[in-house]
């Protein structure tokens, strides 16, 4: 009788297995599936996060399995299972911040907060996304730095490749006409659609703000303008030039007698969702 109970347990182990292995992964795919998502995307998330699922429960699944058999085999379970919660708890105490990283991941994966290619601000650092793990994410930043950070540490996403927005402020002299200000301003958006460059890769219309700021001797003048995903560091870039030549052909004016100067606000935008 014990070899049979023994087979018994082996092959409801089994069973449940091969169940596990196929409920999970149709459960993540209609869990987390995004209509209109990125279809490689999407599946990558699902395999990461279906594996991670698998491998949790069909450890207890064994687990529960190997104790039956020992328990059938007539070996005292007791002291192995006392020395084992004792074991687990003294490991669970030293890995939390690894198991707080972990479920962290997993809600970072199942939301699609970020992925590879997007490019994030986490807090600790920014750059654009080259892995993600369930514990981690490494970033290479602007200056080809890799930083490897815990999802368990991130406390607030920026991510600037969904509906990104290129921002240029252009600080301009007090003395300047609103009504030039707005001609010029408008002039550098029409500029940048019509770019050979940066053209293709703007969506819409760009559109001039207005003035956010008003100092002692200069007007702050913003503009704004949607970008393709990946592309606003390049739209950017041109729109600098564009507005480098405005001060330099006298359409706008510095805000003071040195030499010309402008400032370019390089943060992107993300509107709300």
């Amino acid at each position: 009788m014990v070899p049979l109970r023994i087979l018994v347990a082996l092959s409801i182990a089994y069973v449940l297995t091969l169940v596990v292995q196929r409920g999970i992964s149709r459960f993540v795919r209609r869990t987390i599936e995004i209509p209109g998502a990125d279809k490689a995307r999407a599946e990558s998330r699902q395999h990461a996060l279906a594996g991670a699922l698998r491998g949790a429960v069909i450890g207890v699944i064994w687990t529960l399995a190997i104790i039956t058999v020992i328990g059938q085999l007539g070996i005292n379970i007791g002291a192995f299972v006392a020395t084992a919660t004792v074991v687990g708890g003294a490991v669970a105490f030293g890995a939390q911040q690894l198991v707080r990283d972990v479920i962290a991941g997993l809600f970072v994966l199942s939301e699609d907060q970020y992925g590879v290619g997007d490019q994030v601000d986490v807090g600790h650092a920014a750059g654009v996304v080259e892995r993600i793990t369930l514990r981690s994410v490494r970033l290479r930043d602007g200056q080809g730095g890799i930083w490897h950070v815990p999802h368990g540490g991130v406390q607030r996403v920026a991510n600037l490749s969904k509906a990104p927005m290129a921002v240029l402020d252009l600080e301009v002299s007090r003395a300047t006409a609103l009504a030039d200000l707005d001609e010029v301003a408008q002039q550098l958006c029409d500029a940048l659609v019509a770019d050979a460059e940066a053209g293709p890769n703007v969506v819409g219309v760009p559109s001039v703000v207005g003035v956010t700021n008003v100092t002692d001797d200069r007007f702050v003048c913003r503009l704004v303008a949607s970008t393709s995903v990946g592309a606003h560091d390049a739209v950017k870039r041109r729109w600098r030039l564009l507005a480098l030549h405005a001060f330099e052909d006298g359409r706008l004016s510095a805000p003071s007698l040195a030499a010309p100067i402008f400032h370019v606000n390089t943060a992107v935008q993300v509107p709300d969702e």
